[in-house]
């Protein structure tokens, strides 16, 4: 209770400030007449208040609760209980907070406070903060409230308490705690006001037992020791709470029966009423023991009470029973006290308190024990050792019988255990005696828990005794139920225990011998036991941890440093401390789990983890960890661990060891029973979904197929049919099944409610019914049996042509791989087709990329024998270290190449294998060949290694580039290549960059292979500007030979950079900057040198000073870095599709060079190219320029695959096709670049066609859609319109589009050409020797050559490239459209006019005139060339038979041929005579040689010689003789006039071409008949004189013809009409001479 000293008065703090304040507001929120007492009260109130009740509130609060409290003591009576329960609302009469308060206001007396505290501690309910203040109030005669203060004058003094504890809600449980809190403090009242009657009746008592003592008979010392008990109990021993006198009385029948005395009842018991008593009640209803009990038992009896205090605490109370005996000591009542034992029942010795010292005498007495023995000691000490109340409640025989078993088991291993009922049995003593080793807190809770489950028993009280013996003495009271004990006896309770007391270890080895034997069990038990601790033995079931060993030694065995196990143990059996949980086990040795890893890989495969415990485990030389996770599914239920424990086992470990990607989508493995590889089956589906764009987003997918778990099962199953070969099934029969299947999972698609969904669901469907071929069966199933990379892969086919819901590729084939560490794609336009492998930094879009890159590529490879490919991959997790970094790209790049080989065919013994386990639904293809690429330079001999690994045919031809291979970077072919089109660019520009100084910028830096050799090309080159992503590079007035030497320098050190240039070699103003820079200060000179005016005060930074490098006024921009860094205006940055370079991108306007090299792949786009070079820039595409790398590249495959034979053979060693392959780098590399001179020939003397006709290129175009071969939106190609338009405004088609054309025609040409007998033609085979180096063929052999696998390819290619160089884009296309006949028969005509030409020859030659002209006379020599060959090929297609051989075609006409050339210039006459002169004449006049330009002039009359060959064999003539007559009849008919003005006078109408070319075969008919009629008619005269004598014999006809030419010729404008009525007479006049 609170202070009562008149010193409590030095307590109220009135000297605080905020008291004050607080006190002076509950005046005013009282106010009126009861200002002045509120305010009295208040000071008290608050003096009593411990600081911290103050802290935290504020004076409004304060006032609040003060004047709460003072209107409780105002409502209260001083001779009442007052009880109130609220919580307070703040609505401005209270204060707001979230408790709930109790007060309480009774009369001053001892246990109001304890009685509350223990009250509410039953409630579970927290006391924040109690208040109780002891008033003096004084009272009017109404009882109210007039005065309060600490000490008053007759006032009476009241105990008020304000209490806060943890908030209630319920107002009925408010009003239930207000209804017993006022019960409980009544009970106080009645205890406190009774106390003092309650000690006269103990005096009472213990004075009627002494006047009963001196009755004779009486046993007085008994009755003495009673006395002194009461006294002991009157005297501080006993707090007493109430008291009842009970009477026997004769009843009806002369029963004896039991009745409350009137009036007797104090304290607790002062209401008689309540009394089962009340009324007699015969002794005989309550049992024999206790009728017993009453009649003959003890006069003393001690107990415990059903019934639990409600006073002072609460607890059981104690009952003493002091038997009323009339003088003959027979029982005429009791006297019954009810209260508490106070501390010092439970601190006295025995020896001090009566009854007990009595019983302590009585069993030493019993034992023989004398004072000071051994015996004594020991009995004395376990007497006082056993817990008091059991003491009193005991009888001497009964602790004397426990006395004795405690100390016959001293140092007894065995249990020992005693089991009593109290007198009344409302309860039982148990005592446990147990090994002292054996006993634990968990053991002695064990213990009661078992007791009282077994006796359905509450305990009322335990007691510990650790003494001696080694021994451990637990004591319990317990209330049971009547005559439960009856049930259980002593014996029982002891197996109990026992089996309690059996070890943890001992179980332990019980479980370990279920499964192992007894010897191994027993060890295992031993180690086992040391090395849990003492956490997990307390918290883990033996039989349970039996498991946890085995798993330990499972992975000792098997050498594995984690295990994983899941168990349901029952819906009740908590796990980690949660009931309804699927237990979770994670074994580690030697490490620990980094839960941040862990847990998101368990909810990733669809647990809910609710709790967790770790459990360390000291093994041997290790240290190991038990991780126990109670988890759920998503629904809170326990998981079917029977049917999917262990996939979910395998699922977790897989994605910790990173064998898996860890996401959501595991979370299928729980739901549709699948194992995590097939899951990773449909990740690789939704990956690849992703990156073709089918699907918008990996994660909505992904949420998708969670949502339907079902439906992933299917597109699972879908697959399964289609590609595991354990199934016998035909493929017919597997599609038929997948049929079936498919059709199951539309119907399932039904279930789908959002459209997204059901589409994205659809686009995997279609992705797996597009799936060619799979590794995934090869490599295990689901099971993995081999790994790249450091984890397993997935590839997969695709066939592109099957995927209609994709924008059209043009790709034949796409192969995906898939793997935890990376992914990658391939894309082939054909089963032919070579392209790089590229370690892209572009992971969410590579493959847009590869896709752009490969568009490159295949145009690029129109050039070679494959078509284009192009393959990238992105690892997943990269390392930050460099070395490091590169080492895992290359496994990476290593599983990519193994996921390709995986699905590919080989060649055996010239026989197609397809893989092992691989089921097929594609034809053939055994060609893979890849090369290097950005990021993988240096990994082609991985990729060869693989290769023969592999056993692949092709061996290191696989992988071009590698140590037996040509290195691009030291031959330097791709930078040589483009500079060859750069010199042209430069040659057109009427510069030689050879000797003449030239400025450049470039992209790239000297440690590139394209740039770095780009830049070494030339000596005159001056390098003003360049960058890479590192640096910028600025040199405003480089001296060429100075900056040379310096590039030189840099280009040979290993990874050197911008930053390595020596700058005392720098001009003035040079400078290298960091390309990170936030601000550059750029000096005058570099200023100027990049264009930049003064006017131009914008404050540079690094990305502005990049565009202004590709800005600056340059004559040559060289592109020898990576990234797409000039756009068209038309284009947004996003249209490059290059996100890192967004920020210094320019616009193709920007550019101020004259001249751009693409030594690197997509610097432009292809709408920027076009953009530029229709504004005057000279330019082609990357795919031309750069072409160089990949022409090389497939050389050295096919080299490596004819000298494949003579190694099978025997005839030529490794190490000499080694030696061989280097010392045909140069001779490789002339035939590369001969290549790059060509292609760039051959657009601009496509530029110089189109200016001419541009309605071939439109009708190419055309062709090439019609045939579904050309996207001309894509590849960014004019339309009609725009055709139109710039017809008008003179620009036609540009450079890059007649790129785009040239590839595109070769392409369809080489398809065209394969798909036909003419590359097996005889014709065709210098093209193949043509191919490859001399000395290379004759190491080889002509069998090697015979049976080159690709030698129908090789030709095809060389053909096609032959043809369309010189010829152009549109030439076949334009004979198939003009001719009717095929592209097949067009070549072979072709090859017929060229052969008969010799052009190679002739273009060697003119090759060799070209240092001694321009371009512009050299272009039209070349022109033409292609004109003459033109013209001969119709001749060829018009006049010779189709069936016969291309070979006996030019033989017969060989000689014929050789004959005209060296007479020619005696034979021709009249026009062409004239013609032919002149010509020789003016090519001689520029410096060409005399007998080269004869011979140039000559093939231009090929044609017209065939047609004279024709006619003599037709009329056995002599070749001259023929000649002259040709020549005679075209000089008198004017022929050349004639055909000349048929396409004069046409227009540019197509029609009217045509047209006109018709009417040039019909005279050139005509001429062959006039020809033909004289050689006829001639006979042994000479042909000009039978030409003169025809001519006389149709002389009417021939001055009609020649009356109609005149007159045609004299007209002011000539038409096509009067032409073709001049060429109709011709025909007539042939037909008539004919006839003669």
């Amino acid at each position: 209770m609170s202070d009562t000293t008149e010193t409590a008065d030095s307590r109220i703090r009135e000297e605080s400030a905020a008291i004050k304040m607080v006190c002076e507001r509950v005046g005013l929120v009282v106010g009126g007449d009861n200002t002045s007492l509120a305010v009295d009260f208040a000071k008290i109130f608050l003096s009593k208040a411990p600081p911290e009740f103050l802290t935290g509130r504020s004076i409004e609060e304060l006032a609040h609760l003060v004047s709460g409290s003072f209107h409780f003591l105002k409502s209260s009576k001083a001779d009442r209980v007052d009880v109130s329960v609220t919580n307070p609302e703040g609505d401005g009469k209270s204060w707001d907070n979230p408790v709930t308060v109790v007060r309480t206001n009774v009369s001053e007396r001892p246990f109001i406070v304890d009685t509350i505290r223990e009250y509410l501690q039953t409630q579970d309910l927290a006391i924040d903060h109690i208040v109780y203040p002891l008033l003096d109030v004084g009272r009017d005669s109404r009882g109210d409230v007039v005065a309060v203060q600490l000490n008053g004058n007759g006032s009476t003094r009241e105990s008020l308490v304000h209490c806060e504890v943890t908030r209630v809600s319920h107002p009925e449980k408010l009003a239930l705690m207000e209804a017993e809190l006022s019960s409980n403090l009544s009970d106080v009242v009645r205890a406190t006001d009774d106390f003092e009657l309650m000690i006269d009746t103990a005096n009472s008592v213990i004075a009627d037992l002494g006047e009963h003592a001196t009755i004779p008979g009486s046993d007085s010392t008994a009755i003495q020791e009673i006395q002194e008990f009461i006294e002991w109990l009157r005297d501080g021993g006993f707090v007493f709470l109430g008291y009842r006198a009970y009477d026997l009385v004769d009843g009806p029948g002369g029963k004896l029966h039991g009745v409350v005395r009137k009036n007797s009842g104090l304290g607790i018991l002062r209401d008689q009423e309540r009394s089962h008593f009340a009324e007699a009640v015969p002794i005989s209803e309550l049992g024999e023991r206790m009728q017993h009990l009453i009649e003959h038992g003890s006069p003393l009896v001690i107990n415990k009470t059903n019934a639990r205090a409600t006073v002072h605490r609460i607890a059981r109370m104690d009952d003493i029973g002091v038997k009323q005996l009339d003088r003959n000591g027979q029982p005429v009542g009791t006297h019954r006290f009810v209260g508490l034992f106070t501390s010092k029942t439970y601190s006295e010795d025995a020896e001090n308190v009566p009854i007990l010292r009595k019983k302590l005498s009585q069993i030493l007495k019993e034992a023989g024990a004398e004072d000071g023995s051994h015996d004594y000691k020991e009995i004395s000490t376990i007497f006082n050792s056993m817990p008091t109340g059991q003491l009193l409640i005991s009888a001497e025989e009964d602790l004397g019988s426990d006395v004795r078993s405690i100390l016959n088991s001293y140092h007894d291993d065995h249990v020992h255990v005693s089991l009593r009922s109290d007198v009344f049995q409302r309860g039982v003593t148990v005592m446990v005696i147990i090994p002292e080793d054996r006993f634990s807190a968990e053991v002695r809770e064990d213990i009661e828990e078992e007791l009282l489950r077994t006796l359905d028993g509450q305990r009322l009280s335990s007691h510990l005794a650790m003494g001696g013996g080694g021994q451990a003495r637990l004591h319990f009271y317990i209330a049971v139920p009547e005559d439960s004990a009856a049930e259980v006896d002593a014996a029982q309770l002891e197996e109990l225990v026992n089996a309690l007391l059996r070890t943890w270890s001992d179980k332990l080895g019980d479980g370990l011998a279920e499964v192992v034997s007894q010897e191994d069990a027993a060890e295992l038990s031993d180690f086992y036991s040391q090395a849990f601790n003492a956490e997990y033995r307390a918290a883990t079931d033996p039989g349970i941890a039996a498991e946890d060993v085995l798993h330990f030694e499972a992975m000792r065995a098997d050498r594995r440093e984690i295990s994983i196990a899941f168990a349901n143990r029952g819906a009740s059996t908590p796990i980690a401390g949660i009931e309804g949980a699927t237990e979770l086990k994670v074994y580690l040795r030697g490490k620990r789990l980094i839960l941040s890893n862990f847990m998101p890989i368990l909810e990733d495969v669809g647990l809910r983890v609710i709790a967790a415990n770790p459990y360390e485990v000291e093994l041997l030389n290790e240290s190991g960890t038990i991780y126990i996770f109670a988890v759920q599914d998503q629904k809170e239920h326990q998981l079917a661990v029977d049917g999917r424990g262990e996939l979910l086992s395998e699922t977790i470990l897989a994605s910790r060891s990173g064998d898996v990607v860890s996401d959501s989508l595991n979370a299928l493995v729980l739901s549709t029973g699948l194992h995590w590889r097939e899951v990773d089956v449909l990740r690789g589906y939704l990956g690849y979904a992703f990156q073709v764009g089918a699907v918008p987003s990996r994660v909505s997918i992904r949420a998708t197929l969670i949502q339907y778990p079902r439906i992933a099962r299917e597109l699972f199953e879908l697959f399964a049919t289609k590609f595991d070969p354990n199934s016998s099934a035909t493929k017919q029969e597997r599609l038929a099944e997948v049929a079936q299947r498919r059709a199951a999972f539309l119907r399932s698609l039904r279930s789908v409610s959002a459209l997204a969904d059901d589409r994205a669901l659809r686009r995997l469907q279609e992705l797996i019914s597009a799936t060619v071929r799979t590794n995934f069966y090869r490599h295990g199933g689901s099971e993995p049996t081999f790994r790249s990379g450091g984890v397993p892969y997935i590839s997969f086919k695709f066939s592109c042509r099957s995927m209609e819901f994709l924008q059209r590729t043009r790709m034949l084939y796409e192969v995906w791989v898939h793997s935890a560490r990376m992914e990658g794609v391939h894309l082939r336009g054909a089963s032919v087709a070579r392209g790089g492998i590229r370690w892209s930094d572009r992971p969410d879009d590579y493959r847009t990329e590869i896709l752009g890159l490969v568009k490159t590529q295949m145009v690029k490879n129109a050039v070679i024998v494959p078509a284009g490919s192009k393959g990238g991959f992105v690892p997943r997790l990269l390392p930050a270290e460099p070395e490091a970094r590169f080492e895992e790209g290359k496994r990476q790049y290593e599983t990519l190449i193994r996921g390709l080989l995986d699905i590919t065919d080989n060649l055996v013994e010239g026989k197609v294998q397809t893989p092992d386990r691989v089921v097929a639904f594609d034809g053939s293809d055994p060609y893979l060949v890849v090369a290097a690429d950005k990021g993988t330079a240096r990994f082609s001999d991985a990729a060869n290694m693989i290769s023969t690994e592999y056993g692949f045919w092709l061996n290191d031809a696989f992988a071009s580039g590698g140590s037996n291979g040509y290195d691009h970077k030291a031959v330097g072919i791709t930078a040589r290549g483009a500079w060859e089109c750069v010199k042209r660019h430069f040659r057109e520009k009427g510069k030689d960059i050879e000797s003449e100084p030239f400025t450049v910028v470039g992209i790239g830096d000297m440690s590139g292979d394209v740039f770095g050799n780009g830049m070494l090309m030339s000596e005159q080159a001056r390098l003003i500007a360049a960058f890479d992503h590192r640096h910028i590079f600025i040199d405003p007035d480089p001296d060429p030979s100075t900056s040379y030497a310096e590039r030189k320098r840099l280009f040979g050190m290993k990874r050197s950079s911008w930053e390595d240039y020596d700058r005392t070699r720098l001009s003035k103003g040079g400078m290298v900057i960091s390309r990170g820079t936030k601000e550059v200060d750029l000096s005058p000179e570099a200023r100027a040198a990049l264009g930049i005016s003064d006017e131009d005060s914008e404050p540079l930074n690094g990305e502005s000073l990049v565009r202004a490098v590709l800005k600056a006024p340059a004559e040559l921009l060289w592109n020898g870095g990576i990234g797409t860094f000039v756009k068209a205006t038309s284009e947004t940055d996003a249209d490059a599709a290059d996100p890192p370079n967004d920020p210094v991108r320019v616009g193709a306007p920007d550019l101020r060079c004259e001249v751009v090299g693409e030594g690197g792949n997509l610097g432009f786009t292809q709408k920027a190219r076009v953009e530029y070079s229709l504004l005057g820039g000279a330019i082609n595409t990357d795919a031309i320029d750069n072409s160089g790398g990949v022409d090389m590249s497939d050389h050295e495959v096919n080299l490596k695959i004819l000298l494949a034979h003579g190694i099978t053979s025997g005839s030529l060693s490794m190490p000499d096709r080694n030696e061989l392959l280097e010392e045909l780098t140069e001779s490789v590399a002339e035939l590369v670049l001969q290549n790059n001179r060509s292609q760039s020939l051959a657009i601009s003397l496509d530029q110089l066609r189109a200016r001419e006709s541009v309605d071939d290129f439109r009708d190419l175009m055309f062709a090439l859609e019609k045939t579904a071969e050309l996207n001309r939106q894509s590849e960014s190609l004019p339309t009609t319109d725009a055709l139109a338009e710039r017809r008008e405004s003179g620009h036609i088609l540009s450079r890059p589009e007649l790129c785009v054309l040239l590839a595109y025609s070769k392409l369809s040409l080489m398809g065209r050409l394969l798909r036909s007998r003419v590359p097996d033609d005889p014709v065709t085979e210098s093209y193949l020797l043509g191919y490859f180096p001399v000395s290379a063929i004759a190491a080889a052999g002509q069998e090697s050559l015979d049976v080159h696998r690709l030698r129908r390819q090789i030709i095809a290619s060389q053909l096609t490239n032959d043809l369309v160089d010189l010829m152009g884009a549109a030439f076949v296309n334009r004979l198939v459209r003009d001719t009717g006949h095929t592209a097949k028969e067009v070549v072979s005509a072709w090859l017929v006019a060229s052969r008969l030409s010799d052009h190679k020859a002739l273009l060697s030659e003119i090759e060799n005139q070209q240092s001694k002209v321009s371009p512009r006379i050299t272009y039209r020599w070349l022109l033409d060339l292609s004109r003459v060959l033109e013209r001969t090929t119709r001749w060829v297609l018009q006049n010779i038979d189709g069936e016969l051989s291309l070979a006996a075609i030019v033989g017969e006409n060989l000689q014929g041929l050789a004959t005209l050339r060296d007479s020619f210039s005696e034979v021709v006459a009249g026009e062409e005579r004239a013609l032919f002169a002149a010509r020789v004449s003016e090519i001689r006049e520029i410096g060409a040689d005399e007998s080269f330009s004869e011979r140039l002039m000559t093939l231009r009359f090929l044609d017209q010689m065939l047609d004279i060959l024709e006619i003599e064999r037709e009329t056995g003539a002599d070749t001259l003789d023929t000649a002259r007559a040709y020549y005679r009849i075209s000089e008198e008919f004017d022929l050349p006039w004639l055909h000349r003005n048929s396409f004069a006078v046409a227009s540019e109408d197509h029609w009217e071409q045509r047209a006109a070319r018709v009417l040039s075969e019909d005279l050139a008919r005509a001429h062959r008949r006039i020809v033909v009629a004289v050689l006829t008619q001639a006979g042994s005269d000479e042909p000009w004189k039978a030409t003169r004598a025809l001519l006389r014999s149709k002389g009417r006809n021939v001055r009609r013809f020649k009356n109609l030419l005149e007159q045609v010729k004299s007209e002011e404008t000539l038409g096509f009409a009067a032409v073709s009525v001049v060429a109709r007479e011709v025909s007539t006049l042939a037909r008539s001479i004919a006839v003669r």
